[in-house]
């Protein structure tokens, strides 16, 4: 019998759902040890201060800043996040299950954080402008909102929606082996969204089974303009820039992470 080689396709990859407790898992072998935005935090809050970090997660950020002193609140909507983030820690910081655009609490903080581009999950305008205005609510007149954002590099956006493929290998923590993290990304130059697709390869080397998972996220890849104008129409009027960790003035020709301290009106 004839074999038409040409004819030959290889079997399609099946990706099982990422979960909210494995991605809890994943976020956590890849984001605990970065530490690298924690100083622009600690650089511009007042010492002692009551912070609200929004969008905690494992709790990197808000572990870190309680132990320099600062009360800290952490708050994400994932309870799994939140169990990572109260693990190992025999002094941790208050977290709480909530929605960063429901908020509700009795008192006022110091600081408000929402880093490490949490804000671009929101994706749309109101619900962005929802959360920042409770934000501004929930601060001291003398207080500040600081924020890391996301804004799409030229490279991406001159990719007229086709992806960009960015991979890394991470060492998995309970067990030999690697943790292969792939990102896809491309952007909708008309809705300003990024569509980010990312994919865990479970690599151990026992006899486990190797295991994949994707999820898709739908970001805002609002441009700098667009950010500033969202911000200043939640209440915020004294609005400072930054390009990176060390709080070097933004360059809007050159960077794709914008810092920002903002006070309220």
């Amino acid at each position: 019998m004839s074999d038409i080689f040409s004819k030959h396709k290889e079997p399609d990859e099946i990706f099982l759902p990422l979960s909210a407790r494995r991605y809890a898992e994943f976020y956590s072998i890849e984001m605990d040890a970065f530490i690298k935005d924690i100083e622009f935090y600690r650089e511009h809050c007042k010492p002692d201060s009551r912070v609200l970090e929004l969008g905690c997660g494992t709790g990197r950020i808000s572990k870190a800043l309680a132990t320099s002193g600062y009360l800290v609140t952490g708050l994400d909507l994932s309870i799994d996040m939140l169990k990572q983030a109260m693990a190992h820690s025999s002094s941790p910081p208050s977290y709480i299950c909530m929605d960063m655009a429901n908020m509700a609490f009795r008192k006022n903080y110091d600081h408000i954080l929402i880093p490490y581009n949490t804000l671009n999950l929101l994706k749309k305008t109101d619900l962005i402008k929802k959360c920042l205005q409770q934000a501004h609510y929930y601060l001291k007149s003398e207080g500040s909102l600081l924020l890391q954002l996301h804004i799409p590099d030229k490279e991406l956006m001159d990719m007229k929606g086709q992806k960009l493929f960015q991979f890394q290998m991470l060492s998995l923590k309970n067990d030999q082996g690697k943790l292969i993290k792939e990102t896809l990304r491309s952007y909708n130059n008309a809705t300003q969204e990024i569509r980010m697709e990312e994919r865990y390869r479970v690599r151990p080397v026992n006899s486990k089974a190797r295991e994949d998972f994707k999820h898709v996220r739908h970001l805002a890849g609002f441009s700098v303009e667009r950010w500033m104008q969202v911000i200043q129409q939640s209440g915020f009027l004294d609005i400072t820039l930054f390009g990176d960790y060390n709080s070097r003035p933004f360059q809007i020709e050159n960077d794709s992470t914008l810092f920002i301290k903002a006070t309220p009106a």
